[in-house]
């Protein structure tokens, strides 16, 4: 029997429940506070790729059958702080939605007045808000409000548990990182769209072709071709960005941020991608990010 969809989610995880297994462990077996910090600190970039393979989860659910998937989901929620079905509701039927409608957007970087928020603006609101988003997704498509409810309150359940058996390392290693990675999660997603216009799926989105960057978040790299096609999954991204690259801008591609860009300028399209002509820039806005504009000088440095 077939218990994951598709076989590439078994090592991505099996590596993140490991990871969540050495949490446990630190919980249960540390009492330096400082060792606690340290491995919190350690721990931050495997959090990230935990909170994109979240995002994958439920887009495309990683096992056959409920229970595992349920199970999968409060492992991700004491990781990242967004809870089962969290993200179908803000991103799946919230943010992909209305992603090109910045008055509705679950996501919108844009202010009510229509200007460009900055990078902390938009990461102290999108996270701020999170959770009174999802609720507002819940209350107007009717889907998951009861599986959300109940699996938030097993997570808040579990969480007041460890608080209160063991205060001090369950603060260090679950509830301060849960808080962290809500806001790091809205950060992240500050350059997949600010800047760009809203007029299609291949001009609204920033893609990321750095292979580190894309194995470490399973492709989110290839954000176009997420938009594009929401469902598909994580595996297939880079054939599905490939089949629609004459489509996107070139200056659609951005540098992947620290610390993937030491050493090297912008991520444009490699040599030999097709591309579409024109910008993808909003017409209000300057760029958000380091855009590749310049890439058809050679000017570039591929990572």
């Amino acid at each position: 029997m077939q218990i994951f969809r598709h076989r590439e989610d078994r090592v991505p995880v099996g590596l993140i429940a490991a990871f969540f297994a050495c949490d446990v462990l630190a919980y249960a077996f540390v009492d330096s506070p400082a060792l606690l910090v340290l491995w919190v600190i350690a721990g931050f970039i495997p959090r990230g790729a935990v909170c994109a393979f979240n995002h994958h989860h439920q887009h495309l659910t990683v096992f056959r059958s409920a229970v595992p998937n349920r199970l999968l989901e409060l492992m991700y929620g004491l990781q990242t702080g967004i809870v089962s079905h969290g993200w179908v509701l803000h991103h799946s039927l919230g943010h992909h939605v209305n992603y090109l409608d910045q008055r509705a957007d679950e996501s919108r970087w844009r202010r009510d007045d229509g200007t460009p928020m900055s990078e902390a603006e938009y990461s102290l609101t999108v996270g701020s808000t999170a959770y009174a988003r999802v609720w507002k997704v819940a209350r107007r498509t009717g889907k998951y409000t009861g599986i959300f409810v109940s699996m938030a309150a097993i997570t808040l359940a579990i969480v007041a548990a460890l608080v209160a058996y063991r205060p001090i390392p369950a603060l260090l290693v679950f509830v301060v990182p849960m808080s962290i990675m809500l806001f790091y999660t809205a950060w992240a997603t500050f350059t997949h769209h600010a800047g760009k216009k809203t007029s299609s799926h291949f001009v609204a989105s920033n893609n990321i072709l750095h292979r580190g960057y894309n194995i470490l978040t399973g492709n989110l790299g290839y954000h176009t071709a997420h938009h594009y096609k929401p469902g598909v999954h994580w595996s297939k991204l880079p054939a599905l960005h490939d089949s629609i690259a004459h489509e996107i801008p070139a200056d659609c591609y951005v540098s992947p941020g620290m610390p993937w860009n030491l050493g090297q300028e912008v991520v444009g399209p490699p040599p030999g991608m097709p591309f579409a002509p024109g910008s993808s820039e909003a017409e209000d806005c300057s760029p958000a990010v380091p855009m590749a504009k310049t890439f058809a000088s050679g000017t570039l440095v591929q990572g």
